[in-house]
């Protein structure tokens, strides 16, 4: 029994259409493939969001030390002499041999 073209036309038209569908649905722009990809970066980005942050967080409480309501004047004389390789006259210096 011989099918007739009418017959066989309405399933490859609705086979073909599912098919393209469900081709761009997996492999789309916006399809299931790209959610993972999309997935993934934004998983990277708030890794280096975090990472920022913490940065973030030690420079603020370094740049925190350095008010004038926290410096302690004997300490930042004594840090910047020591930066600076810098001795008065009256200060006694040791020297320790390097390793």
């Amino acid at each position: 029994m011989l099918l007739r073209p009418r017959q066989i036309l309405a399933p490859v038209i609705f086979a073909t259409v599912f098919g393209y569908f469900g081709y761009h649905l997996v492999n789309g722009d916006r399809g299931l493939l790209a959610m993972v990809n999309l997935q993934r970066e934004v998983l990277v980005a708030e890794q280096n969001l975090a990472e920022a942050e913490t940065t973030r967080k030690i420079w603020e409480r370094r740049v925190a030390a350095l008010r004038n309501h926290s410096l302690d004047p004997d300490m930042l004389d004594e840090r910047a002499r020591i930066l600076l390789n810098f001795a008065r006259k009256d200060d006694t210096i040791i020297f320790t041999p390097t390793r």
